[in-house]
């Protein structure tokens, strides 16, 4: 049963013994935290670069157009960047970020950091196996699936030995009841072995037609979303948000309701993109409407938040992570919003551009600013110091905002425009491919202007955190001076909360 209980009940216990608890906790799990959060920033730098060069080459196809850098064509380096951010930069920072907060929810020490360690580096192995095999020409055509088919053994054998953790600490918890958060880790931790095995095994393993194999790819990517990168997300808000604002969360009826409907229609999406096409209608409209009851957890955590924070919104403009977490909240209502308006407009968004800017509102939009968030408030815990400048954090979050809300919308609005002009009677392909020119274009420059901007900053401050360059005190640092009774708790926390 999940209990209306919230981790700031448990923070905000300032005895000796809870603070050595948690310390000790923080210990046990330093090292593969710390690896995962490092191996994740090295594949973020690595997939920016690679999506800064696939943009560029939408538009400019003699970008880069040299012999020797043939592996760099955009049907490489597209789908080499699109692998290496999923599965390099989200994947790892996300089973950072639900080991840690699995560890501080069930109260026990990580026994044996040196499995996940082993672990993480074979997961690396077969994502660097996997980008080069892309880049090589031995990939394969179904999206977020693109690896060489040698791949997915290896990846589905590393993340179980990664997330069996999860499980046993769960298992051993010190608490009969378990927490919002700890439901979604341990849900993700299943479903997306469920989901991988499932779809790789029909794409890879089973003699069946390759309508049925398209269909399995679009029905992993979405369901990968829903049943992965939703789950972690959410756990992360339902950590942080209680944590920082002293209280607990609103409704526990919501929460099990949202919970409930994630588990129940995510896996139904994914077909919708077919309607009209070879599929079965019932499927494709079965998983339309699935799309759409998506917006029914929006609302119930949109509602648990917001009341959740009532009182506390001030609070916003001086937490770091709170920030993150709140724009990150935001971007799984777009997220949710978009998934349900492509679903009843598919005919004219699939095999558009507008794909691309739905995987990049739920994915940057939404899973990475949340994992930012996470980041800003758990690596301090971890390596002792406190991050070292509030205008950094400020120079990350900004053009963070504003290049997910542009990038994302940009190229849906594009998407769009490519669609109503294939869908013209009298238009050819090529002149409605051409439509999208300009918005490929001011993807390039969002790209450049903000993306990559706001991440060297990040990527910057982070290695002064491993490097522990940071401010050497217990309080954290905020983004501005907290003027207000309510708001000064912020700085009374520090590290050791």
């Amino acid at each position: 049963m999940i209990s209306e209980s919230t981790v700031a009940n448990q923070s905000n216990d300032g005895t000796v013994e809870d603070h050595l608890e948690r310390a000790a906790i923080d210990r046990s799990t330093r090292l593969p935290v710390v690896f995962f959060l490092t191996s994740g920033v090295a594949w973020l730098a690595i997939s920016i670069l690679l999506g800064l060069i696939a943009s560029i080459k939408q538009h400019s196809p003699a970008f880069l157009d040299w012999d020797w850098l043939g592996f760099l064509n955009f049907g490489r380096v597209q789908p080499a960047f699109i692998n290496a951010f999923v599965y390099g930069w989200c994947f790892q920072v996300g089973i950072a970020v639900a080991l840690w907060i699995m560890a501080r929810l069930s109260r026990v020490e990580l026994k044996n950091p040196i499995t996940l360690i082993v672990a993480g580096h074979l997961w690396n192995l077969g994502v660097t196996l996997g980008v080069v095999g892309i880049l090589a020409g031995q990939g394969y055509s179904l999206e977020f699936l693109e690896f060489p088919k040698f791949i997915w053994p290896l990846l589905f054998v590393a993340y179980s030995a990664i997330t069996i953790w999860m499980v046993v600490m769960f298992q051993v918890r010190k608490r009969s009841d378990a927490y919002v958060a700890q439901w979604y880790i341990l849900a993700a931790c299943f479903w997306f072995p469920w989901i991988y095995l499932t779809a790789n095994m029909m794409i890879h393993v089973l003699p069946i037609p390759g309508i049925m194999k398209a269909a399995a790819g679009a029905w992993y990517r979405s369901s990968l979303i829903y049943l992965f990168f939703v789950p972690i997300g959410l756990a992360s808000s339902y950590f942080m948000i209680p944590k920082i604002v002293g209280r607990s969360i609103y409704s526990y009826g919501l929460s099990m309701v949202a919970f409930w409907t994630i588990a129940g229609v995510g896996a139904w999406t994914g077909l919708q993109k077919f309607l009209g096409g070879p599929l079965p209608p019932l499927l494709t409209a079965l998983s339309g409407s699935a799309a759409i009851l998506m917006l029914i957890p929006v609302v119930a955590i949109g509602v648990n938040h917001f009341m959740t924070v009532r009182g506390s919104h001030s609070l916003i403009q001086y937490s770091p992570t709170l920030r993150f977490t709140f724009f990150g909240a935001i971007g799984f209502s777009v997220t949710a919003v978009g998934g349900a308006f492509m679903a009843m407009f598919s005919s004219t968004t699939s095999f558009t551009i507008a794909e691309d800017g739905f995987n990049m509102i739920a994915l940057y939009f939404f899973f990475s600013m949340m994992m930012f968030g996470a980041i800003y408030f758990i690596l301090p815990r971890i390596v002792g110091c406190e991050w070292l400048s509030r205008r950094m954090i400020q120079l990350h979050f900004w053009p963070s905002a504003y290049g997910a809300i542009g990038l994302g919308l940009w190229l849906v609005v594009g998407g769009i425009w490519q669609g109503v002009s294939l869908e013209t009677w009298d238009s050819s392909t090529i002149s409605a491919a051409g439509t999208s020119g300009s918005f490929l274009i001011g993807k390039t420059f969002i790209w450049i202007s903000f993306i990559l901007v706001s991440n060297v900053v990040f990527i910057l401050h982070f290695l002064m955190m491993l490097f522990r360059l940071g401010r050497r005190t217990h309080e954290p640092t905020l983004l501005g001076h907290p003027h207000t009774p309510h708001a000064t708790q912020l700085a009374e926390g520090g590290a050791g909360a």
